[in-house]
């Protein structure tokens, strides 16, 4: 066999849904690797084995984070056959390793995804049966998830380092109505002008995801430490480094910050779940859950931010319902000048119903549906501290 690939700088690129490049790019900045690009939801930094265990445990809005592994032409199948041949897989799986390929064509020549899947893990298994001097390939081991585009007649192989989407966090195992991803409530927190000094309010808390990831956010609690990741069970790659990068994570924790995180929903059994979400994350009393109707919501706090996540009249309420619902919210925080609003729906009538428009608005996707995320600012009052 030849080298451990692992050894390697490579080029790591971390993924994300539309909408949310601008907080990656954010958060790829305070972890030290400058400003990349984005292109197609993928932003690329060059790094070590390190630097995947690092990206994989703080990064809060990626999707999965790859190490590109080639990048070549591809008109027909046997040009991809010989690229992906060309890739020294021996260096990164051992010998009964089980690979998974998935991937996507657009605007190239080859265009059959399933036939292109098929021809990709042919060529990887040729290459490590020459290297192995197996015949057949037992695949009992650790699992290897390669990920390849066809775009314009160019492919790019990379192979996942994290498993199952970064969404998982590993806290929520029971699940509401209407429930948003944990990238995507990362999201909505980093993009508003939450700040752990301040009051963080949602009204609409659902199982408690937006305060969970909120909360997080302000103890600086890495969003991956209670998960495991692929590249966790790979025969070549440095275990150490992921007990550095995991011991940093822990060092850079502010648990004794002091915060008002409050969350409320009218759904008693949501507010359940929610707590339960909250003890799974090692958020046990920092949360303050109740259930309450909006209607009801005390606006006594100063310089609070509200982020939620609001009935949009599909599977919770009808849409009658939820115009009254986003009614009775922009009731409740009219006055409440010290206040900032930041609304995420697809529901197009919400400005008036809140009774407001927005100070700006930005394009997200909840779960594929394309929605609006609203920014009310208020006059945040100066802090002595």
């Amino acid at each position: 066999m030849g080298n451990n690939g692992f050894e390697d700088i490579f080029d790591i690129s971390a993924v994300c849904a539309s909408g949310l490049e601008r907080a990656l790019k954010s958060e790829l900045n305070r972890l030290g690797y400058g400003e990349p690009p984005a292109e197609l939801g993928e932003l690329s930094v060059k790094g070590s084995a390190y630097d995947i265990c690092r990206l994989n445990l703080n990064l809060r809005t990626a999707d999965r984070v790859y190490i590109k592994l080639a990048e070549f032409p591809a008109t027909d199948f046997d040009g991809l056959f010989s690229g992906v041949y060309s890739i020294p897989w021996e260096n990164y799986i051992e010998k009964d390793g089980a690979v998974v390929v998935d991937g996507r064509c657009v605007k190239s020549k080859i265009f059959a995804v399933s036939a292109s899947q098929k021809i990709v893990k042919k060529a990887i298994c040729e290459r490590m049966k020459k290297a192995y001097g197996y015949n057949d390939l037992p695949e009992t081991a650790a699992r290897y998830s390669v990920y390849f585009k066809l775009i314009s007649d160019r492919a790019t192989v990379l192979l996942n380092t994290s498993g199952t989407g970064l969404h998982k966090r590993g806290y929520r195992d029971l699940v509401g109505v209407a429930p948003i991803r944990e990238t995507l409530a990362a999201g909505l927190v980093l993009y508003s002008d939450y700040y752990y000094k301040n009051p963080f309010v949602d009204p609409f808390c659902g199982t408690g995801t937006i305060a969970i990831e909120a909360a997080n956010i302000a103890l600086s609690v890495a969003s991956g430490l209670n998960r495991r990741f692929d590249f966790m069970n790979w025969k070549y790659f440095p275990k150490s480094e992921y007990g550095r990068a995991r011991e940093e994570a822990l060092d850079n924790e502010k648990r004794d910050r002091k915060v008002e995180i409050f969350a409320s929903d009218i759904d008693g059994k949501a507010i359940t779940i929610a707590k339960r979400h909250a003890e799974r994350a090692g958020l046990n009393g920092v949360i303050n859950f109740s259930v309450r109707d909006v209607k009801n919501l005390k606006c006594d706090l100063k310089n609070a931010t509200v982020i939620t996540n609001p009935p949009y009249g599909e599977r919770s309420l009808n849409l009658k319902d939820a115009e009254e619902c986003y009614k009775s919210f922009g009731n409740a925080v009219r006055g409440a000048d010290t206040w900032s609003e930041f609304i995420i729906t697809p529901v197009k009538s919400f400005e008036k119903c809140f009774g407001r428009k927005a100070d700006r608005r930005k394009k997200l996707y909840n779960s594929d549906k394309e929605c609006y995320y609203y920014y009310y600012y208020g006059k945040k009052e100066r802090s002595d501290d």
